[in-house]
């Protein structure tokens, strides 16, 4: 049963430096015709067992896109399957884009939630990230959907760039507390291979924080979110009770979802398979009835059981207890019980990968 729609909007105004996501500058495709290529895509899975309750429209920045596009493509959606029973709608925004009226107008669409790219609440800090747009766009932004009724805003904080101070998220945190804001996602700077940042550390001509700085600024953000009411439902992600990401759930529970657009990636039927990062490739394949599906990857057995404990153990929820018996016994300082199983303590998720590959690699040889 499909519970979750991913849409890529591939779409941005300039590449920043430390992002991996598939995304382009410029294309010769435009943003109305690629929202109609995503129906044709779409139409493709109509046969599908959908069940939908909740659409995630990521990229890229869909933001960039006039809302009236939107109006058009969920009027089409809608026509290929039932959003009816549609809880959360979200859209990620950049804090130099839409306003006031452009978020009535999205909010009409059903558009109910808003998730934007603050990245840095310090002017220092959007300059270290090569970000264009400044604090008082983040300010206005975020004020803006909350004028047009937009109740559920996300915010994404960068944290480890380079010459962060303690002070710096301080200060970066302290905004927070005057903010409509019910969702916040914190997350590491990771200088990825294939970006202008993973060259340059590769290079050597960019310092990032130490791993002892990393984890008390992590340590500092958990408690400092916790003071202002938040709660630390998932490793990088803090909500309000009742405004956790009902979509990005869906994925941590194994639950089955559909991914369109160039990029995307979907798990149906216990199958992972994602499409082509190449735009004129996905063009092309739709336009000979194609989906544009090239990768796949079969999960079962202990592959499955170990994607389970990966998505799981990022969460507050953790793993049931019948899956204590395989986490070995020096590993369960790490652990602390619930009411239905087992999850990582705050120190745990400091050290999550390192836990993955002990128990993976006590699996392996149980097996």
């Amino acid at each position: 049963m499909i519970e979750a729609l991913y849409i890529h909007i591939p779409f941005c105004s300039y590449k920043c430096p430390y992002c991996d996501f598939v995304s382009f500058t410029q294309s010769f495709v435009s943003h109305g015709e690629y929202l109609k290529l995503l129906i044709k895509e779409l139409e493709l899975y109509k046969g599908a067992n959908f069940s939908l309750r909740t659409i995630y429209l990521g990229g890229g920045t869909p933001s960039l896109l006039n809302p009236s596009l939107y109006e058009e493509f969920f009027k089409n959606l809608s026509s290929i399957v039932d959003i009816r029973k549609v809880e959360e709608i979200t859209l990620e925004c950049n804090p130099e884009t839409y306003r006031e009226d452009d978020f009535k107008r999205i909010a009409q669409i059903g558009i109910n939630r808003v998730s934007i790219g603050v990245q840095s609440f310090k002017e220092k800090g959007l300059k270290a990230l090569g970000r264009r747009h400044t604090v008082k766009d983040s300010l206005d932004c975020i004020m803006s959907a909350f004028k047009a009724q937009i109740d559920n805003i996300n915010v994404d904080l960068i944290y480890a760039y380079p010459n962060q101070s303690m002070k710096d998220l301080e200060e970066e945190l302290k905004f927070l507390e005057d903010l409509p804001v019910k969702h916040v996602s914190c997350y590491l700077l990771t200088p990825y291979e294939d970006t202008l940042f993973g060259e340059l550390v590769a290079k050597g001509s960019l310092k990032l924080l130490g791993d002892d700085q990393i984890a008390d600024m992590y340590s500092f953000i958990v408690n400092g979110l916790k003071e202002l009411g938040f709660e630390h439902y998932e490793i990088s992600n803090f909500a309000f009770s009742g405004y956790e990401c009902k979509h990005n759930l869906s994925y941590w529970l194994g639950k089955e979802f559909l991914g369109i657009g160039v990029s995307a990636w979907s798990f149906i039927d216990n199958v992972r398979f994602g499409n082509t990062k190449n735009l004129f490739k996905y063009i092309e394949m739709l336009k000979r009835g194609e989906k544009p599906a090239i990768y796949r990857e079969v999960l079962e057995g202990v592959e499955l059981f170990k994607d389970r404990l990966f998505t799981r153990l990022r969460t507050s929820l953790g793993i049931p207890k019948e899956y204590t018996q395989l986490i070995p016994e020096d590993l369960l300082v790490f652990f602390e019980s619930t009411d239905s199983g087992l999850r990582l303590k705050e120190e745990g998720m400091l050290v999550i990968n390192e836990i993955l590959l002990r128990i993976f690699e006590s699996l392996r040889i149980k097996l």
